[in-house]
């Protein structure tokens, strides 16, 4: 494949990619080639290349007649999911918790702030951003695999509380609380207030998708960290 076609696949695939997982395109949303095509500026055989990686990421299915759609997600699937970040989150939390830096507590608290002032302006970008920089520095000293590994797992788990639940103002009082388990360097108490966060997050999430759905393995998760279980 020439080096100019395969910019342009990696191009595509990064940006549709990106498009989907902010919640661009919903779960379930057909995908034209020709709307796509026309939308990045390109022929659709790099396209096609690139979603068929998409494909093979689980992040599109293919339909009949040569169409696509985004991979739609069950109630069951997203249990799975949101458990296994609530988890590996944790983990990272309590690596990084006793070795914060006044510098790591001061970026905690600065993003702390900017997540109240998103909130109070009823601004969802800046909330985003905030709460990704917050979880961010949560695990800022977990180490860069478990780190990219929970970055990975924020990203795919955001990808549906966007679509289906916004962020409450109360939120910024929980997040406050965290940011006090961090400055008392109590790594437990903190880890446990960032998943019961998630896990309210994640029941408003399944609530859409299935309303009657039982959410066992992530109150079993928060159950474990809070020693219950």
């Amino acid at each position: 494949m020439p080096a100019s076609r395969v910019r342009s696949v990696e191009r595509i695939h990064t940006d549709l990619r990106t498009a989907i997982m902010s919640g661009d395109y919903e779960p379930g949303a057909v995908l034209s080639q020709v709307e796509l095509a026309r939308r990045f500026g390109v022929s659709r055989t790099p396209l096609r290349e690139a979603m068929r990686r998409l494909e093979a990421e689980g992040l599109i299915e293919s339909l009949q007649n040569q169409r696509a759609r985004v991979a739609t997600i069950d109630a069951e699937s997203l249990d799975v999911l949101f458990t296994e970040w609530i988890l590996v989150e944790a983990m990272g939390v309590k690596v990084t918790v006793p070795a914060l830096t006044e510098i790591d507590l001061n970026g905690i608290l600065a993003a702390t702030a900017a997540l109240r002032i998103a909130l109070e302006n009823t601004d969802p970008s800046a909330c985003n951003a905030a709460r990704r920089l917050l979880h961010q520095r949560y695990v800022a000293r977990a180490g860069e695999r478990l780190r990219t590994t929970i970055a990975d797992g924020f990203d795919s788990c955001e990808r549906y509380r966007r679509i289906y639940a916004d962020l409450p103002r109360t939120l910024v009082e929980e997040y406050a609380a965290i940011a006090g388990a961090c400055i008392a360097r109590n790594a437990d108490d903190a880890a446990l207030r960032i998943a019961r966060v998630e896990a309210r997050l994640a029941g408003a999430v399944l609530a859409h998708v299935n309303s009657g759905y039982e959410a066992v393995a992530i109150r079993t998760a928060v159950q474990m960290l809070a020693g219950r279980a």
